[in-house]
C-alpha cells in the first residue's frame, strides 16, 4: 500500500475518534445529571457517580489489555462497542424514569432509612451506567490497537494523535452539550443525539475496517520481548519491572491530575461562579490542555532517545506549573473585576463574559494540563517500544483511570478538609515531582549530568517558596467578584471563618457596618445585623418570615422540615413556637452548619433546642428515606443559578415533596426576584402549580418572594395566634411587624389570580430533564435582570388583585404610617405616601406652602388651592391630572373609611358644586375602588371609557384595568374581554404588555 493510501484512512479514523470524544463527554455530563436526581447532589453521591463512570472505563480498558490481542479486527470490536453504547442511550431515559418511579413507590417504603437504602441506590446506579461505562472504556484501546495494526511505523505519533483527537472532541462536546444541546433538546434529546452519533460511528467504522490478512493481524499483535518455555509465553523479570513501574506511574500521575482538577475547579468557582456553565467552561479548559499536550508530543515521540527521561522532565514541568497556579490565582480576581467593570450587561457582552471566563480558566488549568496530556502517550509509547504490544494501551488507560478515581475520592472526602486548597495542590505536585525525580535518577546515565540536580533544585525551591511565601487572600475569595465586579476591602471586612468543605468553600465575613454574612463559594447566602443599631438586615426579614408565615396559617404545626440551613435564623425563628415538636434541618454542606455558629445568640435555638435535628444530605434523598410526613416543609436553598440548586425548583421535586406533606401541610418556597427574570420565575411557578392545588405569594422587600402552597384544598385564612407566642412575637416585632395586617400588606396574591397570568408566559415548567432555570439563570444574573413585576402587581395604583379577591385595604394604626428606618413592604410604602397626601388635603387649602416642597406636597398645595378657585377648574388639565393621580393613590392604599373622609372634604369645598358629570363619575369610581365593590366599579368604568375617547393613556389604562378586574370578579370574563377589544388598542400601542394587562387578559381568556 502506498504512503498516500495509508494517510487517508488514518485521517478518517482520527476524525471519527474526535466525534467519539464529543459523544463520550456528553454521556459523562448527562449521566451525572440523571444519577444526581436519584443519588442526590451530596459529595458522596457526586463521587460515587464519578467512580462508577470511571471505574467502568477502567474495567473496559483492563478487559482490552487482557484480551485485545485475541481480537483479529479491533476496529470492528470498536464498532460493536459504539453500536451497543448507542442502543443503551436510546432507551436510557425510559429505563431511568421507570426505575426511579418503581424505587420511590415500591422499594424505598419497604427498605426504610439507613445504609440499606444507600446500598440499594448505589447498586442500582451502577447497574444503570456501569455496562455503558465499561464499553466506553474499551473504545480507546480498541481504536488504538486497530489503527496501530494498520500503521505500525510510528506508534508514538499514532497514540498521541488519538489522545489529541479524542480529547479535542471531548472539549467541544462539553461546551456544545451545556451551552446548546441541553437547552435545545433537554436531557433526553441530548442523550438521544449522542446515541445516534455512536450508532453512526459504528456503521462507518464497520464499513471501512475490512480485516487485514491473517499474517499481518497476527504479527501486529504479537509481543516481541518474550521467551517461550513449555508453550507458555513468559516475560523476563527486568521487562516485567518496567511494565509495573510504568503502570504505577500512570496511576499516581492520574491521581495527581484529578486532585489538581478538583482543587482548580473549587478555586475558580470563587472567581467564575459555581453555575453549571462555569463548570463546563473549566472542564473544557482542562481538556483542551490535555488535547494540545498530546498533539505537541505526537511528532516527537518516535525520535526521542530516552522516553523515560522525557517523561521525567514532563512530570517535573507538570508539577511545577501546577504550583505556579497558586501565586497566579490571586490575580484572577482582579482580572474578573476588570472584565465585569468593562463589559456592559447585554446579550453580546454575556458571550464575551463567557469567553473571558474561559481565558481565565485556561490561564490556570492549561499549562499543567498541557504537560499532563503528554504523560499517557509517553508511558504508552515506552511500553510499546519495549515490546509489550497493544495490551499495554488498555493497561495504561485502566491504571490511569483507577488513579483518577483515587484522586477524586481523596480530594473531595479527605484532602479539601484536611489540607485546604493550597496544600492540596502542593501535595499533588509533590507526587508528580517525586515520580519525575525517581525517573531521572533511574535514567541518569541517559541524560546530561546537570539535568537531575537542576530539576531537583528548581522543584525544591518552587515548592518551598510557594509553601511559605504564597497565602490565599481570604477577603478576595469571599467577595463573589463574579456577581458585581467588586472586591471586599481588607479594612472594612474580615473573614472570621473559612473552610473548604466537600461541596463548597464556606466563609463567614464580618463587615465594619455591623453585618455578618455567611457565603458559599463567594455567594452570600445569609447576612444578619450583629451590631451597629437595631435595624435588621434585609435577609433577616426573609429568614424570619420563612418561618413565621407558615405558622401564621398553621399555628398548630408540629413537624417541620427545613431545606437549606443558611445562617440558622429560620430554624431559630420556628423554634420560637411552643407547638413545634421537631424541626429537621437538611443541609448538604457540613461546613455551613459549622460556620453559622458564628452568629451566636442570634441563632442559638437552632443549635441548643432539643427539638432541632441536623441531617447532612440532599433533600430528595433525605425525604425518600423518610416514612413520616411533615406539617410544614420550608425550601430555602441557594440561588437557582448555582449548579444543582435548580433541581429544588423543578416539577419533579414538587411532585415528590408533596408526598411528604400532611394533607393540610404547607410547602414554603423561597424564590429570588433579583438576578433572575420574570420568565424564569414563571417557569418555577408553573412547576409548583402543577402539583399543588393552591398557593399564596408574599413579597419580601420587593426583591424576594415567599410562596405558601398546599397539596390539597385551599390555603385558608391567616391567624393571629403567632402574635400570642411571646418568642415568635418578639422576633416579628424586631422587624416592625406587630399584627396580621402587617403580614397581609406583603401579600401579592393567590393562585386564582396569579396562575393564569404565569401560565401565559411562553416558557415551559422547569424540569430536571429540561433544566430551563439551571441553563438560563446564570445569564440572568450577568444581565442583572429583576423579576420585580410580580410584587408590583399589587403595588401599582390599580389594585386589580384586591378587586378580584374583594379585599379592602386594612386600616393601619397611626404609628405604622410614620417614617421608619425599618424595611417595610412595597404596599406599606405606598400606604405611607397615601396617608401623607390625605393629611395634606384635610389640613386645608393653603396649609402646605413653600417653593422647595417635595413633589407630592407641591401637587397637593396646587390641588387644594384650585378647589377654592373655581375659574376654569374643569378645563384645567393640571388639576384634572392631579385628581386622577390622587384618586388612584387613595383608592388603592387606604381603608374605605379613611378614603371617604378625603372625598367628603373635597365634595364640601367651594368648587364641588360645579363639578361636571364626568368628574363626579370619576370620584364615584374611586370610592367604589376603595370599597373593592365590583358591582359599582364595572358600570362606572365602562361608562367613563365609553364617554371619554380622548382620555390620556394612563387614565384610560387605569379605567380599563379596574373595569376588566370588576367584570372578572363578577364572573363575566366575556365582558372583560369585550372591554379590552373595544378600548385596549391605545394601551396595546404602548408596546410591551404590562404584567397587570397580561394577568387580566389571561383570566379573561379562561
Amino acid at each position: 500500500m502506498s504512503t498516500r493510501r495509508l494517510v487517508v484512512p488514518a485521517t478518517i479514523f482520527f476524525l471519527l475518534f474526535t466525534v467519539s470524544g464529543f459523544a463520550g463527554l456528553i454521556y459523562q455530563s448527562i449521566w451525572s445529571h440523571y444519577l444526581k436526581l436519584f443519588l442526590g447532589h451530596a459529595a458522596y453521591a457526586q463521587t460515587i457517580v464519578l467512580a462508577m463512570f470511571m471505574g467502568g472505563m477502567a474495567i473496559g480498558a483492563w478487559i482490552c489489555a487482557r484480551y485485545s490481542s485475541r481480537i483479529r479486527n479491533p476496529l470492528r470490536g470498536y464498532a460493536v462497542a459504539e453500536f451497543i453504547i448507542g442502543l443503551f442511550a436510546l432507551i436510557f431515559h425510559w429505563l431511568f424514569t421507570n426505575v426511579l418511579d418503581f424505587s420511590y413507590s415500591s422499594v424505598f417504603p419497604h427498605i426504610g432509612t439507613g445504609i440499606g437504602i444507600d446500598l440499594y441506590k448505589w447498586a442500582l446506579a451502577g447497574l444503570l451506567i456501569l455496562p455503558q461505562s465499561i464499553l466506553l472504556g474499551t473504545t480507546f484501546p480498541l481504536m488504538s490497537a486497530g489503527v496501530l495494526r494498520r500503521f505500525p511505523q510510528t506508534p508514538g505519533s499514532v497514540i498521541a494523535l488519538l489522545y489529541f483527537t479524542n480529547s479535542l472532541g471531548a472539549a467541544v462536546g462539553v461546551l456544545a452539550s451545556g451551552f446548546f444541546m441541553i437547552g435545545k433538546f433537554g436531557l433526553p434529546g441530548t442523550l438521544l443525539t449522542a446515541g445516534l452519533i455512536n450508532i453512526f460511528l459504528a456503521i462507518i467504522v464497520w464499513a471501512i475496517s475490512k480485516p487485514l490478512d491473517e499474517r499481518t493481524e497476527q504479527s501486529a499483535s504479537t509481543d516481541t520481548h518474550t521467551n517461550t518455555a513449555n508453550g507458555v509465553t513468559l516475560r523476563t523479570p527486568p521487562e516485567r519491572r518496567v511494565l509495573n513501574t510504568m503502570l504505577v506511574i500512570a496511576l499516581l500521575t492520574g491521581a495527581a491530575s484529578f486532585v489538581y482538577e478538583i482543587a482548580w475547579i473549587r478555586m475558580l468557582s470563587l472567581v467564575l461562579g459555581s453555575s453549571t456553565h462555569a463548570f463546563e467552561i473549566m472542564l473544557s479548559a482542562l481538556i483542551l490542555g490535555l488535547a494540545f499536550g498530546s498533539l505537541w508530543i505526537r511528532k516527537r515521540l518516535d525520535h526521542y532517545a530516552s522516553l523515560r527521561t522525557v517523561l521525567g522532565v514532563v512530570l517535573v514541568a507538570k508539577g511545577l506549573l501546577a504550583i505556579a497556579t497558586l501565586p497566579l490565582y490571586g490575580r484572577t480576581f482582579e482580572a474578573m473585576q476588570l472584565v465585569l467593570n468593562t463589559l456592559s450587561r447585554s446579550e453580546e457582552s454575556y458571550i464575551a463574559f463567557n469567553g473571558f471566563s474561559h481565558l481565565i480558566a485556561i490561564s490556570i488549568m492549561f499549562p499543567s494540563a498541557f504537560f499532563a496530556g503528554m504523560s499517557l502517550p509517553l508511558i504508552t509509547c515506552i511500553l510499546l517500544k519495549r515490546g509489550f504490544g497493544e495490551s499495554s494501551i488498555g493497561s495504561v488507560y485502566a491504571w490511569n483511570t483507577v488513579g483518577a478515581i483515587i484522586g477524586v475520592m481523596f480530594a473531595v472526602h479527605i484532602g479539601l478538609g484536611l489540607l485546604g486548597l493550597k496544600n492540596l495542590v502542593l501535595a499533588a505536585a509533590l507526587i508528580d515531582v517525586g515520580i519525575a525525580i525517581a525517573l531521572l535518577v533511574a535514567t541518569r546515565q541517559q541524560h546530561r549530568r546537570w539535568l537531575l540536580p537542576t530539576a531537583m533544585c528548581i522543584a525544591i525551591a518552587a515548592l518551598g517558596i510557594v509553601a511559605v511565601g504564597v497565602e490565599f487572600d481570604q477577603i478576595k475569595m469571599a467577595s463573589g467578584v463574579y456577581r458585581d465586579g467588586k472586591l471586599f476591602e481588607a479594612g472594612a471586612s474580615r473573614v472570621v471563618f473559612n473552610k473548604d468543605g466537600k461541596t463548597a468553600t464556606i466563609n463567614v465575613i464580618e463587615h465594619s457596618n455591623g453585618k455578618v454574612a455567611i457565603s458559599t463559594n463567594g455567594k452570600t447566602d445569609a447576612s444578619l445585623r450583629m451590631s451597629g443599631g437595631s435595624v435588621p438586615d434585609g435577609d433577616e426579614y426573609t429568614m424570619i418570615l420563612a418561618g413565621a408565615l407558615p405558622l401564621a396559617y398553621r399555628p398548630d404545626a408540629k413537624r417541620i422540615a427545613n431545606i437549606g440551613f443558611g445562617s440558622g435564623l429560620t430554624a431559630h425563628a420556628i423554634l420560637g413556637s411552643p407547638t413545634v415538636e421537631k424541626i429537621d434541618n437538611i443541609e448538604i454542606e457540613p461546613a455551613m452548619i459549622e460556620g453559622a455558629r458564628a452568629f451566636g445568640p442570634r441563632v442559638a435555638r437552632a443549635y441548643e433546642d432539643k427539638r432541632s435535628h441536623f441531617y447532612i444530605d440532599d433533600a430528595k434523598s433525605f425525604f425518600a428515606a423518610q416514612r413520616s410526613k411533615y406539617d410544614v416543609i420550608i425550601s430555602e436553598p441557594s440561588n437557582p443559578w448555582v449548579s444543582g440548586v435548580a433541581g429544588l425548583f423543578s416539577t419533579e421535586f414538587y411532585a415528590r415533596v408533596r408526598d411528604y406533606l400532611a394533607d393540610d401541610g404547607i410547602l414554603v418556597q423561597w424564590i429570588q426576584l433579583y438576578e433572575i427574570d420574570t420568565l424564569l420565575v414563571a417557569s418555577i411557578m408553573k412547576s409548583l402549580g402543577n402539583h399543588f392545588s393552591d398557593y399564596v405569594a408574599f413579597e419580601i422587600s420587593g426583591s424576594e418572594m415567599i410562596v405558601l402552597a398546599v397539596p390539597k384544598g385551599r390555603v385558608g385564612e391567616i391567624s393571629d395566634r403567632i402574635f400570642k407566642m411571646p418568642l415568635m412575637a418578639s422576633q416579628l416585632a424586631a422587624l416592625n411587624i406587630h399584627n396580621v395586617n402587617d403580614l397581609l400588606l406583603r401579600r401579592i396574591g393567590g393562585r386564582a389570580t396569579l396562575d393564569p397570568m404565569l401560565r401565559s408566559f411562553p416558557i415551559a415548567a422547569n424540569s430536571d430533564f429540561f433544566p430551563i432555570v439551571d441553563l438560563n439563570a446564570a445569564k440572568a444574573r450577568f444581565l442583572e435582570k429583576r423579576a420585580t413585576a410580580l410584587p408590583e402587581l399589587n403595588v401599582g395604583d390599580t389594585p386589580v388583585i384586591d378587586i378580584l379577591e374583594r379585599k379592602t385595604f386594612p386600616k393601619l394604626p397611626r404609628e405604622a404610617l410614620e417614617p421608619s428606618q425599618f424595611q417595610v413592604s412595597l404596599r406599606h410604602q405606598q400606604a405611607m405616601t397615601a396617608y401623607r397626601v390625605r393629611r395634606y388635603i384635610l389640613d386645608g387649602p393653603y396649609s402646605v406652602k413653600g417653593a422647595n416642597l417635595p413633589a407630592w406636597q407641591t401637587k397637593i398645595a396646587y390641588f387644594n388651592g384650585r378647589l377654592y378657585d373655581c375659574d376654569s377648574l374643569e378645563t384645567d388639565p393640571t388639576w384634572a391630572a392631579q385628581l386622577h393621580e390622587i384618586g388612584r393613590l387613595l383608592s388603592a392604599y387606604m381603608s374605605p373609611q379613611d378614603a371617604a373622609d378625603v372625598w367628603k372634604r373635597i365634595e364640601s369645598t367651594k368648587c364641588a358644586g360645579g363639578f361636571s358629570l364626568a368628574t363626579n363619575r370619576l370620584i364615584a369610581l374611586f370610592k367604589a375602588v376603595a370599597e373593592r365593590d365590583p358591582t359599582k366599579i364595572a358600570p362606572l368604568a365602562t361608562s367613563i371609557l365609553g364617554a371619554g375617547n380622548s382620555l390620556p393613556i394612563p387614565e384610560k389604562t387605569y379605567l380599563l384595568h379596574v373595569g376588566m378586574a370588576a367584570q372578572l370578579a363578577l364572573g363575566r370574563g366575556d365582558l372583560a374581554a369585550t372591554l379590552w377589544t373595544t378600548h385596549g388598542r391605545d394601551v396595546a400601542a404602548l408596546g410591551e404588555m404590562t404584567i397587570t394587562t397580561r394577568m387580566l387578559l389571561a383570566m379573561a381568556s379562561q
